[in-house]
């Protein structure tokens, strides 16, 4: 028996092993052909500069490669060719965001919302950029300046976009310094609360809110709750909807990051001596 299980135990390290070495080289060679790939779009570049094709491939290959200086070159070789395009002004924000230069991401983020001020994607990476630099109420001074905005234009989708926004906002600050002690106070969490409650009142077929009061939930330790609107939330999304699996992994991410945060609460030394 003993010998069997030796032997057993030898196969499987083995068998792990040689997994292990082929996902390897498998890495190896997928880095080598992207690497291929990518000399021979800069080498098609030499010949046509403007090839937007080309600066795209370049751009995203390496990104993926995790060379995100380099791939600035290729973003802003893009803006040149198309001034107009958002999309590549967007990326060039979030790159310099990425490397850790805030000021030049904040400018990028801000000459976009000057042309399209309601434009969600900007106002997100604006907002949350300001939330990395600890910029606290200007957060939401800022988001409520855009709402003020889609209210006097009448834009009733992008009002309710940004409303859901500054109620995300609020859920992000929380988790910033939320559970740093058991005993934390959840302002933030009940106004968030409040907003994605109003939103639901406007617009009960909305699948969003109830996502999102489901994960404060959790946060807030009211699993009961959150269950409810987790369940509301999966019987209003739609099964066609593109991004369905992803919106399932983030409700099961919430749960398992509040439940290894309480974890790490009740290890840390200050709370196991606290009386």
């Amino acid at each position: 028996m003993g010998c069997f299980s030796f032997n057993k135990k030898a196969a499987l390290a083995q068998s792990t092993n040689e997994t292990s070495q082929s996902q390897s080289s498998e890495t190896q060679n997928d880095t080598i052909e992207e690497e291929e790939e990518e000399m021979m779009y800069i080498k098609l570049l030499e010949g046509n500069p403007k090839s937007i094709e080309a600066l795209k491939s370049v751009f995203h290959l390496k990104m993926k490669r995790g060379k995100t200086k380099e791939a600035i070159e290729y973003v802003e070789r893009l803006i040149d060719v198309e001034p107009k395009e958002v999309e590549w002004k967007l990326l060039q924000a979030l790159c310099y965001e990425m490397i850790g230069e805030y000021s030049k991401a904040k400018t990028f983020f801000k000459k976009i919302l000057k042309e399209r001020p309601l434009l969600l994607r900007a106002l997100h990476g604006l907002a949350m950029l300001m939330h990395k630099n600890h910029e606290g109420p200007a957060v939401f001074e800022m988001l409520n300046n855009a709402l003020e905005i889609a209210r006097q234009k009448k834009r009733v989708p992008e009002e309710r976009n940004i409303k859901i926004l500054i109620a995300q906002m609020h859920v992000v600050k929380t988790e910033w310094d939320t559970w740093r002690a058991l005993d934390c106070p959840h302002g933030e969490l009940d106004d968030a609360l409040k907003l994605f409650k109003d939103l639901i009142d406007e617009n009960p077929r909305d699948f969003r809110p109830y996502l999102c009061q489901g994960i404060i939930y959790s946060l807030l330790d009211r699993n009961e709750e959150a269950e409810q609107q987790f369940s509301t939330y999966r019987s209003l999304l739609p099964d066609e909807f593109p991004e369905r699996g992803f919106l399932d992994d983030v409700v099961l991410a919430a749960k398992m990051e509040v439940r290894q945060k309480r974890k790490n609460e009740l290890l840390k030394p200050e709370f196991l001596y606290k009386k």
